[in-house]
């Protein structure tokens, strides 16, 4: 019906090209042309999709964050592309609790010490043979231990690292070594923390995969309304806003965006400061308070609005005009992510992963971490040229809308799984 002159075809099933997972056939097809007797042609057909099988997480974090979040929204988001999935986590937990409402079966496992590893392997084992699961997928490095006595237990099973945090220090010795060789794939989200990671460990790139984490871009594009976002959260609305979103402490640098605005106020701006986020679950540094001190002692008081943790951050995002990554160094930022597809001017620390996130001057400004003077200067940048902010966020959104959907993260999750 198509081609009404195909002369041959040669079929080639269950042949696999380069760079794809997808099974296909090769069809040779030879068309007469007036000037040429044939022409050959390759046409690459997919056969049925790879069928999805079920995969699970383990997280032994008793905390409530951007981690924990991440992993239940990747369940769920792989769950509804019809992946079986399922988390083993502590009954006691946050997440244990929270599994449901992302659609994600909840499994419960305890591991307290490196000695209790050896026997809660076993029982993990068992779960996962029941639950037939063929890869489990782990978040932390003092989880690592657990994954891989559990891996010599359960027979088949495939284990994966998706990298959150930073891996701090040298792990090149042997027992490190030893685990890491155990590993099916090692997933990390920037080209910056794969460098770092074959640095740390003896780990190399055929491990090591990247696969950025993605967000439900359209909750940031399709946000509320400027006006609704301030009249919910309680904020000025004829007031330029500046916003911080994070876990209240001293590397997250709400203290040095508090020091920067105080020098923006002394150049004769006058923008507020929205400060979203909550200490950490089960742990008081003081840090709120001393934060608060800190915007007293500068008169600030009237200027700075202090809203806890949102369940749905887009209503901060809608309230903003700017947005400051203030951090020491993040793994990756999933905040400036969500701040990048709301289409806001940007400001993050020329540190960690935010420097693949953040192109100079070009998507957003950064500026070195604990510098307030340059955090005021880059803020001032924004306030004094608008057009700037503008052409920023704009790229800034086009950038999240092309690399950092959810989507694209679980499509580069499913070619690896099914390589496995």
């Amino acid at each position: 019906h198509f081609f009404p002159h195909i002369s041959s075809l040669t079929f080639l099933p269950d042949t696999f090209l380069p760079h794809t997972f997808l099974p296909f056939t090769l069809l040779h097809i030879t068309f007469p042309f007036p000037s040429e007797s044939s022409l050959p042609y390759i046409l690459r057909m997919p056969t049925a999709l790879p069928t999805p099988f079920p995969i699970a997480s383990y997280c032994s974090s008793r905390a409530w964050g951007g981690l924990e979040m991440n992993v239940l929204r990747f369940l769920g988001w792989m769950r509804r592309r019809g992946w079986p999935t399922f988390l083993y986590a502590r009954p006691d937990s946050v997440m244990f609790a929270r599994a449901h409402e992302y659609g994600v079966p909840a499994r419960p496992i305890v591991s307290d010490t490196k000695l209790s590893n050896f026997p809660q392997s076993k029982a993990l084992a068992k779960l996962l043979a029941a639950d037939g699961v063929r890869v489990m997928v782990f978040h932390q490095s003092h989880d690592l231990t657990m994954a891989v006595l559990t891996k010599f237990r359960r027979r088949g099973l495939k284990i994966i690292y998706s990298q959150h945090m930073h891996i701090a220090g040298d792990k090149k010795d042997f027992i490190h070594a030893f685990q890491f060789r155990r590993l099916d794939a090692f997933v990390t989200p920037v080209p910056w923390l794969a460098a770092r990671v074959m640095e740390r460990t003896v780990l190399t790139m055929d491990t090591i995969r990247i696969i950025p984490r993605g967000i439900e871009v359209d909750r940031f594009v399709n946000k509320p309304s400027r006006e609704e976002a301030r009249y919910r959260l309680e904020l000025p609305q004829n007031e330029t806003i500046i916003g911080i979103i994070g876990r209240l402490d001293p590397k997250k640098g709400q203290d040095v965006l508090v020091r920067a605005l105080r020098r923006v106020h002394d150049a004769d701006c006058k923008p507020h400061l929205l400060v979203v986020g909550a200490q950490t679950l089960h742990e008081d540094t003081g840090f709120e308070s001393t934060l608060r001190k800190l915007v007293a002692d500068t008169g600030l008081s009237d200027f700075v609005h202090f809203r806890p943790h949102q369940e749905q951050p887009e209503l901060a995002f809608a309230a903003m005009d700017n947005f400051v990554l203030a951090s020491e160094s993040e793994t990756y930022g999933m905040v400036t992510i969500e701040a990048l597809a709301s289409g806001l001017p940007v400001i993050g620390t020329d540190a960690g992963g935010t420097i693949d996130l953040i192109d100079h001057e070009r998507n957003g400004l950064r500026f070195p971490p604990g510098n307030d003077a340059a955090l005021a200067a880059a803020l001032l940048e924004y306030l004094h040229h608008p057009d700037v902010a503008a052409r920023m966020a704009a790229e800034a959104r086009r950038d999240a809308l092309e690399n950092y959907s959810h989507e694209r993260q679980c499509d580069g999750w499913e070619e690896l799984l099914h390589r496995l």
